[in-house]
């Protein structure tokens, strides 16, 4: 399991609150997640408050929340990929079950919808759940997930090393690109 840090970062159209994303790597980090885990809400707003001093803008806004009593929720990023097949006889695992990757690129929800269509289509399409059915969905959907998952990893990998020469924009657009081809 490897924990990346994404982006600091703010969604203001959250319907309940905030989505603020400020995610870092553990070993980087005082304080693990691990030891985040158990936290009192005052003690993860302390934390908080203290890793975002370096931001202005939207973020003394979201200080003040913080300091007004909102809530903070530390969790893991992970990134997996089960290797094909994803299914057991006639049982499948689909979405992040089969694959998960951080929010960098915001394409998780996305993928999973795609693995439902695929399988749908394939189905209603099938004489019978065989080993063609599963080949199939193997075939259209093992690399275009692991092409997400990788793109989303290699984008918090280089905001983790603070690379200003890494063509982010090239690798969200080529991603974009590839996942507007259908499945």
């Amino acid at each position: 399991m490897e924990v990346v840090r994404a982006r600091r970062g703010y969604d203001e159209g959250c319907t309940d609150g905030a989505n603020i994303l400020v995610t870092d790597r553990i070993q980087s980090s005082p304080r693990s997640a691990q030891e985040r885990v158990g936290l009192t809400d005052e003690e993860a707003v302390a934390i908080m408050l203290e890793e975002s001093q370096a931001y202005g803008g939207p973020w003394n806004d979201i200080r003040a929340d913080l300091q007004a009593g909102a809530h903070v929720n530390y969790t893991w990023f992970t990134q997996h990929v089960v290797p094909a097949p994803w299914n057991r006889g006639r049982s499948v695992v689909i979405g992040d079950a089969a694959h998960s990757c951080p929010p960098t690129i915001a394409q998780g929800a996305a993928q999973a919808l795609e693995d439902a269509l695929v399988l749908t289509e394939l189905l209603v399409a099938a004489d019978a759940v065989d080993a063609g059915l599963w080949d199939a969905f193997h075939a259209r959907r093992v690399a275009r997930a692991q092409a997400v998952v990788d793109a989303s990893v290699q984008l918090g990998q280089w905001q983790i090393d603070h690379d200003r020469e890494a063509d982010a924009p090239g690798l969200i657009f080529g991603i974009a690109h590839r996942m507007a081809e259908p499945a």
